[in-house]
């Protein structure tokens, strides 16, 4: 039997991709190989979002190429970066994210040719629910591929294209056998999935309509988590969102990237938003959706942010207070508007990365202390890093980490959180098997197990994940931690705690744009 190893770089489309490869390729007869050196073909998929994770995936090729084993290259920087990866490596084939359904084709090439270097596109996208296949707990599901946005900096648009949505109703099936094997989570992935349509049948369907036929239709213990959404798109659902949130099998979590807190560096980047909209927006969902679980992406040093743009970037997410904030430095792609741009110095934006780093801590920190003391239901559904624990999620997608051994996976569990870090929760369990209709009520309406409040406390016991305990806690009077005096109520319509910087001259928003 031929043996293939697959490694996977990236986001959750790639990591879905890649299921979609190795169910093909199991099917065709292939076992999968625990290391390169034993197999008899080797899969990369890549990813070509930032330039460490680039170089690191370059790296990489030109190491195992050197193995003389047939090498299939896939994803994003098949086009991202093509010159680049045939430079670094020798490879027989190629797949873009369109082409993952010709991986056989693939690997018939690699070996016939280790160093043919053939690339494999399609002219869109196959239906890729319908190749999806269930993994465990875990399952993935792409109900669209693409942008509509073309932001200045983003590199994803040149690999995969403007939004294409797949068909609910393999995006339905694709679900149920998933369920059907087990999983117990389901995370529907896309670029943005608030731009999902399907107008099969008369009737357009977007995305709360497709997470309520999804429920309505699948029959099983499951929790659903909706993916990225962009702030314009996710603004124009924003009205129904909630109601989707009350349901009992979707997680009260919602990933919306800001990138900027400055309207001008959002123009530059040319998001299609200003600060103001991701304020209300935040203010908006948790208002009906108590203590709801907020992710979002920050990019700092962009291509003309200044000082005082980097400080209203750091004013939004203290009047915000994300729970997950996932900050990167800007990272020059080529191909993209943002590479064309007049460069800050590498020195200033590693200490604005600084900088924020240890504000996001500090907002983390104080979003994880208010749940303290909670007691509720959470499912088991991966293993902690640490020997004996393991990860379990509550219904608004917070990990709590708990000890226990691999006889817990899969299940609900009644469990009292005793501490956190600014990256999770730890816990202690209570009971086992808790059924999924058993609801422990704690003391907010329509929100069941939600934390009455925020709780000051000096240390969580914290035993099983480790890090750094302790409260958050905001700063006292007036300047914050990092010496920023916040904008209060009263300046112009900026909301309190946003500053508004005045346009300079020359800043001109691109047509149909903020």
């Amino acid at each position: 039997m031929r043996r293939y190893y697959l490694e996977t770089y990236g986001c959750a489309a790639n990591q879905a991709d890649s299921a979609i490869m190795r169910g093909m390729l199991e099917g065709a007869g292939f076992e999968a190989a625990a290391s390169p050196e034993e197999s008899d073909v080797v899969l990369i998929n890549t990813c070509g979002v930032k330039s460490p994770t680039e170089d690191k995936i370059i790296g990489r090729l030109a190491e195992l190429s050197r193995s003389g084993r047939p090498l299939v290259v896939a994803g994003c920087l098949t086009l991202i970066n093509w010159r680049r990866l045939v430079r670094a490596a020798d490879f027989g084939a190629a797949l873009t994210p369109r082409s993952v359904h010709r991986v056989l084709e693939a690997v018939e090439l690699a070996a016939a040719d280790p160093r043919g270097r053939a690339l494999l596109d399609s002219e869109g996208p196959p239906e890729k629910p319908g190749l999806s296949i269930p993994e465990g707990l875990v399952g993935t599901v792409e109900i669209e591929d693409g942008c509509t946005f073309s932001c200045s900096f983003c590199a994803t648009k040149l690999s995969r294209g403007t939004t294409h949505s797949y068909s609910a109703r393999s995006i339905v099936e694709a679900v149920r056998r998933m369920v059907r094997a087990g999983a117990r989570e389901i995370r529907l992935t896309g670029q943005d999935v608030a731009s999902y349509r399907d107008g099969a049948g008369g009737t357009e369907l977007d995305l709360v309509g497709l997470v309520e036929l999804i429920d309505s239709e699948v029959e099983g213990d499951y929790r659903l988590r909706i993916g990225m959404m962009t702030p314009v798109l996710a603004w124009r659902l924003s009205g129904r969102l909630p109601e989707l949130y009350g349901r009992a099998r979707v997680y009260k979590f919602a990933h919306i990237p800001v990138q900027s807190g400055s309207d001008r560096v959002l123009r530059l980047m040319r998001r299609g938003h200003g600060a103001d909209l991701f304020l209300e927006l935040v203010r908006r969902l948790r208002s009906r959706v108590p203590m709801l679980t907020l992710e979002t992406d920050v990019i700092v040093g962009h291509p003309g942010e200044d000082e005082e743009d980097f400080r209203m970037t750091l004013d939004l997410l203290r009047a915000t207070e994300p729970d997950v904030v996932n900050l990167s430095k800007y990272s020059n792609r080529p191909g993209t508007e943002a590479s064309r741009m007049e460069q800050l110095p590498s020195q200033v934006v590693a200490e604005r990365s600084r900088e924020a780093h240890r504000e996001v801590m500090r907002i983390m920190e104080k979003r994880n202390s208010k749940w303290m003391g909670w007691r509720g239901r959470a499912l088991v559904l991966e293993r902690g890093t640490r020997p004996g624990t393991m990860i379990a999620r509550n219904d608004w997608y917070k990990p709590i980490v708990i000890g226990g051994g691999a006889r817990l996976l899969g299940r609900w569990i009644d469990v009292s959180v005793d501490g956190y870090t600014p990256v999770h929760l730890n816990g202690i369990v209570l009971s086992e098997d808790v059924s999924d209709r058993e609801r422990i009520e704690d003391g907010v309406s329509g929100q069941a197990g939600a934390p009455r409040r925020a709780r000051a406390v000096d240390r969580g016991r914290g035993h099983t994940g480790g890090g750094r305990q302790g409260a958050g806690g905001g700063a006292q009077g007036g300047r914050g931690p990092l010496g920023v005096r916040p904008r209060g109520p009263g300046q112009g319509r900026r909301p309190a705690g946003v500053r508004e910087r005045p346009h300079a001259r020359g800043d001109v928003a691109p047509q149909g744009l903020r």
